[in-house]
């Protein structure tokens, strides 16, 4: 039997492997080791992998990302303006238009459904700035329709609500319903 094993390594492959070795612990040493044991993250892949957070301090933990995702942070929404619900309805006459409106902060939300008691109507949902004499911003449009139902968030500080038009000959009743941050809802007059 010859003492050469199949099995065994040869020296030019025990060189590679270790030298493959080396490269793959210095990668964990620059990459993890020192951004988590010593605040140290020469790569910047450390933070990214959130692990410059375990070699913080608690001071330093405090003001670093809780790790929430960007998407995350940005689906919550603080207002200063309390959440509350609206309803109003108005008749329509033939051939009569009118509006129910939201008084609004830019990015106060709401969400809306209106619908009549049987007619279409045609809409125009739209938004004026305070004192901007009768110029107004349209969102959505639209004609015979019997209901629309989505969110709104103001662009703008000011009014932001609907106008209806009853193009039948005979009444309609429009009834409005909100939830969300706004300061008002109601009539103009």
């Amino acid at each position: 039997m010859s003492s050469d094993h199949p099995l065994q390594p040869t020296t030019p492959q025990l060189l590679k492997a270790t030298a493959a070795a080396a490269v793959a612990a210095s990668v964990i040493l620059l990459v993890a080791v020192f951004p988590a044991e010593y605040g140290r993250d020469p790569t910047g892949l450390g933070k990214l992998l959130g692990l410059m957070a375990l070699s913080a301090t608690p001071e330093e933990a405090a003001l670093l990302p809780t790790g929430a995702a960007p998407e995350a942070a940005a689906a919550v929404i603080a207002s200063p303006t309390p959440f509350q619900t609206g309803e109003m309805s108005l008749t329509l006459l033939a051939n009569e238009g009118a509006e129910i409106k939201a008084q609004m902060q830019s990015g106060d939300t709401f969400v809306f459904s209106w619908s009549t008691d049987g007619g279409p109507v045609n809409f125009d949902m739209h938004g004026e700035k305070p004192n901007d004499g009768d110029n107004f911003t349209s969102y959505w449009k639209d004609r015979g329709q019997t209901s629309a139902n989505g969110s709104f968030t103001a662009p703008f500080d000011g009014a932001h609500g609907w106008y209806w038009k009853n193009k039948g000959s005979t009444p309609v009743t429009v009834t409005v319903k909100i939830s969300g941050y706004f300061a008002k809802l109601y009539r103009p007059g």
